[in-house]
Formats: C-alpha cells, sequence, structure tokens
C-alpha cells in the first residue's frame, strides 16, 4: 500500500527557511541543496513506510499521532491517516530548536 505525502505550506515554508539559512548565512551551497536532496528522499520513503519511525516523546504530542524522521540536522515532523492513507508532513525544524514548544503553540497542528 502507497500513501499519498501531503506537505503542509508550514513545512514547505520551514524548508525554505533551513535552505536560505544555510546558503545565504552559511555561503555553503551544496549543502542546502543536500537538505533538499536528503528531504525529497527521507519524506518521499514515507508514502511506503509510514510508520516506520516511532511517536515523538512528548506525551501531550504522542496523542495527537505526531512521528519524525531525520533530514541531516532537522526533523520533518508528520502524522499518518491510515483512514485517508495519507501523510502529513506538519513542520521541518532545525533539531536543536525548543520543537516541544513550536509543534504545540503551531496552528498547523490543532
Amino acid at each position: 500500500m502507497s500513501y499519498a505525502v501531503h506537505i503542509t505550506a508550514t513545512a514547505e515554508l520551514d524548508l525554505e527557511k533551513a535552505y536560505d539559512h544555510i546558503d545565504n548565512i552559511f555561503k555553503n551551497h551544496q549543502a542546502a541543496e543536500s537538505l533538499l536532496d536528503e528531504a525529497s528522499k527521507q519524506i518521499g520513503a514515507l508514502a511506503t513506510m509510514p510508520e516506520k519511525f516511532a511517536l515523538v516523546d512528548d506525551p501531550i504530542l504522542k496523542s495527537w499521532g505526531i512521528r519524525f524522521t531525520m533530514i541531516k540536522n532537522y526533523h520533518a515532523f508528520y502524522t499518518v491517516s491510515k483512514e485517508k492513507e495519507q501523510v502529513t508532513v506538519l513542520r521541518i525544524l532545525y533539531a536543536k530548536r525548543n520543537w516541544i514548544y513550536i509543534l504545540k503553540k503551531s496552528s498547523a497542528i490543532v
């Protein structure tokens, strides 16, 4: 079974900001492109194995069914709907940010 993968506008913006930061601030175009390639690979793989990755450890986020996969120094947070056969990527955040707080306050989750 293959799931449809939907990336929210917020997650797309997160990835664009990460790319711009690496490309413009760090002046590392190759690393920025590598991030996009890895994101495409990891997110695309969710279509065939959406429950491969564990739920997050936070009890509230876990109750919302939020999982994550690593994309270089970033986490891609997503949910799985078996009924709709869909994976929804909610956010793509730098791993060292306070992502628990960000996800709990995110309008993409509520």
